[in-house]
């Protein structure tokens, strides 16, 4: 078999495809003799069947089957040979007239993940790290909310007040005022004038009662965030009574807590935690940003599509056969296209920079999942080694060790800043 590659666009190839006879007839004559002794014919005994009958009957037959099989091995022989990721099952043209005797041509194009030249990152560039701290605003917060585990809740009949519980659905609305798919959460508890929830929100929300429909804006909460639209079904109100903060209460929330000042220790070590994690995870979304942005990828469009019908499929499995398929797209393709190719430039940088997880990589990362969980640590390791597990733990160590290699060659910037500059913890959180 002989294949020649020619390349097109980024993301497409072309392999020409020439398979002499004397290649192929082994297979044919031997299909054709394992098809004698399983037939049957009256006058002839099992295998004993003359060729010229085998080959009127049955030659078309088993020419069809030499085919298939010849086209998938020049499909996976090219694609190995070459390195190839390919994104689509190729589409065959200019096929020869294929014969007992006759040598087989035939041209398959691909199209495949694309080459590209990627950012020169490691050239050095520059990036802020914002380090966050928590307050005392955000602890006292996280104590209201630890508090409502032994709130005395009354349900108010007439219109909610400033510090009443509203529970109901919400759902997320687009710039026009339409649902977003996907964009909704029920029975959830939100507390007017807390956090997000304060200011011009509170107002609209103040009045409402047991069956209202409201509509608000939430303001965005950093510089790069964007205002939050949402439609709120009311199914209820309720009033809520927190037991006083003290040292009885520290106690209620955990007898380990002697002092409502270990508590209040306890929660802030908690919260600078979230922030630091939430911090890391945005630090890395930066730098994939950068890489995004900066290497201006073309994605092909099968790619695209493919990611969008996938999540088309899942909201259909969510919510049934009530889907618009287009505003899913549409509200969609520009994350899809950002996704497609942060994978590409992970890939390539992962292939060319022999990023491995190792066994110890592994064994590091269960014990940090086992840890803090109690009983048998031995047994829960075992548990995560397990194929449902395992894979996404080796992609969490292999991320991790992505962005330490771009961050490696980046000229970082710290900038300490309180969590008031993201609204507070709690609006940060929400």
């Amino acid at each position: 078999m002989d294949i020649k590659i020619d390349t097109g666009k980024a993301h497409e190839r072309t392999l020409k495809v020439h398979v002499d006879w004397a290649e192929m007839e082994p297979s044919f004559e031997k299909k054709l003799t394992e098809l004698n002794k399983q037939v049957k014919r009256p006058g002839f005994r099992p295998g004993k069947i003359p060729r010229k009958i085998m080959l009127q009957a049955y030659g078309p037959s088993v020419l069809a089957e030499i085919l298939d099989e010849t086209v998938q091995s020049a499909y996976y022989k090219g694609i190995i040979d070459n390195q190839l990721s390919p994104i689509d099952q190729g589409k065959i043209e200019d096929m020869s007239e294929f014969d007992i005797g006759k040598d087989l041509e035939f041209t398959m194009h691909l199209q495949v993940e694309p080459d590209f030249k990627m950012f020169d990152y490691k050239s050095g560039f520059k990036v802020t790290r914002t380090n966050y701290s928590a307050t005392d605003a955000d602890v006292e917060h996280a104590l209201e909310h630890l508090a409502e585990r032994f709130a005395e809740v009354e349900t108010r009949d007439g219109g909610a007040q400033d510090g009443d519980m509203l529970r109901g659905d919400l759902q997320y609305l687009d710039d026009d005022g339409m649902p977003i798919e996907g964009r909704n959460v029920t029975d959830r508890y939100i507390k007017i004038g807390d956090g997000v929830f304060g200011g011009d929100v509170a107002k609209t929300l103040l009045g409402s009662k047991a069956g209202d429909e409201v509509s608000f804006t939430i303001p965005p909460q950093t510089k790069d965030a964007e205002a939050l639209n949402i439609k709120m079904q009311i199914k209820g109100v309720e009033t809520h009574t927190l037991p006083e903060f003290n040292d009885e209460f520290a106690k209620k929330v955990d007898p380990k807590f002697e002092t409502l000042d270990a508590l209040k220790e306890s929660t802030r070590e908690d919260i600078q935690k979230q922030l630091d994690y939430d911090g890391r995870m945005a630090f890395n979304r930066s730098l994939a940003d950068l890489l995004v942005d900066k290497t201006k990828l073309e994605v092909p469009e099968v790619m695209v599509e493919d990611y969008l019908q996938r999540l088309v499929e899942r909201y259909r499995g969510d919510q049934g056969a009530d889907v618009d398929e287009e505003e899913v797209r549409s509200q969609n393709k520009e994350r899809a296209e950002w996704e497609l190719s942060w994978y590409l430039i992970r890939k390539k940088m992962i292939a060319e920079e022999k990023l491995e997880v190792s066994e110890a990589d592994i064994e590091a990362k269960l014990d940090e999942l086992v840890a803090q969980m109690p009983g048998d640590k031995e047994k829960m390791k075992a548990l995560y080694r397990d194929k449902q597990y395992l894979p996404q733990i080796k992609d969490d160590i292999l991320e991790k060790k992505v962005f330490a290699h771009i961050e490696s060659f980046a000229k970082i910037k710290e900038k300490k800043a309180s969590s008031k500059e993201i609204g507070g913890y709690h609006a940060h959180a929400h």
